[in-house]
């Protein structure tokens, strides 16, 4: 009986911060983390006139860890990019990309997901590349 306790909690120890039929969540900043998606630029308004952001559609739902508003992950589909100040030539519209960076939660106005990427490196991704 005892071992069977023991084997249920390191069970519930491993699959802790897990998503049944995803896996880990990610982590907030300063944990670096990769997602890949196709990248849109969206205009929404502001007080002095229109943001024109890059948002990250992911091509799977992500789950981040956000200890401060819940003990479970939350789900993000799409993500805004900052400190990018300019693409590379050859990502576009609806380009399929590859983002590496650390995720944080949205504080501002000017932030239009729930979850933002401060972008390390952003690289292009062949359409055969998909998933």
């Amino acid at each position: 009986m005892k071992t069977w306790r023991l084997f249920c909690l390191g069970a519930c120890a491993a699959l802790s911060g897990c998503v049944v039929g995803y896996g880990h969540c990610l982590w907030l900043q300063p944990v670096k983390s990769e997602l890949t998606g196709r990248v849109h630029f969206r205009d929404y308004p502001a007080a002095d006139g229109v943001d024109n952001v890059p948002v990250l559609v992911l091509d799977r739902t992500a789950y981040v860890y956000v200890p401060t508003l819940s003990h479970l992950c939350l789900s993000a589909d799409e993500v805004q990019l900052v400190g990018v100040s300019e693409f590379p030539r050859n990502i576009g519209e609806n380009s399929r990309v590859s983002v590496v960076g650390s995720l944080f939660q949205a504080a501002s106005a000017r932030q239009h997901t729930p979850f933002l990427m401060n972008v390390v490196t952003i690289s292009s991704l062949s359409p055969a590349a998909a998933r």
